[in-house]
């Protein structure tokens, strides 16, 4: 296996090179959150505590943010600001890059104003797998390698009254002729969690198979794509749990 799953983390780790990748921070959220009412203190410093902790569990050795890092999609504001400073000084120790997602409109002039060295790519190809946020199409060089791991999605499965966050693990179709000229027909789709424990996600239905280009115009399959919990262990296929949900 070229990725598996952190057990009980929203985290992959792409084995060989050792990259732990994690998807949708979304730094800054809970600020809008605390207008509303809701205050969650020390919000960013837990999370880059349990990212650092989740990075040293998998002995990983590089780190991918994999988009929407920050809430902001234009430049932040000056709390948010300071919210990703104290972020990206907690995990100074971890050899970071970033996947820019669709809320991170300037976030390389922001993370350089802050000193900060980290390389910011629109997609990254990591030992075979293509990583990119998951708003767009992968490129055609992605769709070459043997997985595309995207966030975006932030999918979850319903629980009785809860919602669970879930990995999604999709087959390319023949669609996808229609879009790439050459794919590896092996490619397949890694949807991944929020790392933000304020994010659950969306419950499986279809409404939310629109989230995704890949899903939308079934290039790669949303009602047959298999479903994994946190500990790693396969729950049942979309359209079963989507039917369960409805």
């Amino acid at each position: 296996m070229l990725v598996s799953f952190v057990k009980g983390r929203p985290a992959l780790l792409i084995r060989k090179e050792r990259a732990l990748v994690v998807g949708d921070l979304h730094i800054g959220m809970h600020l809008k959150l605390r207008e509303k009412g809701f205050y969650f203190q020390r919000a960013t410093e837990r999370m880059a505590e349990s990212l650092l902790e989740t990075y040293k569990e998998a002995k990983a050795r590089r780190l991918v943010l994999l988009g929407d890092v920050k809430e902001s999609i234009g430049s932040p504001k000056f709390a948010e600001y300071r919210e990703l400073k104290t972020f990206f000084e907690s995990i100074a120790g971890a050899d970071t890059c970033v996947v820019r997602g669709n809320h991170d409109g300037g976030i390389g002039r922001v993370l350089s104003n802050m000193g900060f060295k980290i390389p910011v790519e629109s997609e990254m190809i990591i030992g075979g797998v293509a990583l990119t946020h998951g708003n767009s199409w992968p490129s055609s060089a992605a769709m070459m390698e043997r997985y595309v791991v995207v966030g975006h999605g932030h999918y979850a499965l319903r629980n009785n009254d809860s919602l669970e966050k879930i990995w999604i693990v999709s087959k390319v179709t023949a669609k996808a002729s229609k879009k790439y000229a050459r794919y590896n027909r092996a490619v397949k789709l890694v949807a991944a969690p929020s790392f933000n424990s304020l994010i659950t996600g969306s419950a499986l239905s279809p409404k939310t198979k629109l989230y995704l280009p890949m899903f939308k115009n079934d290039v790669f399959e949303f009602g047959k794509a298999d479903v994994y919990g946190m500990d790693g262990s396969l729950i049942g296929r979309v359209k079963d749990l989507m039917s369960a949900d409805m």
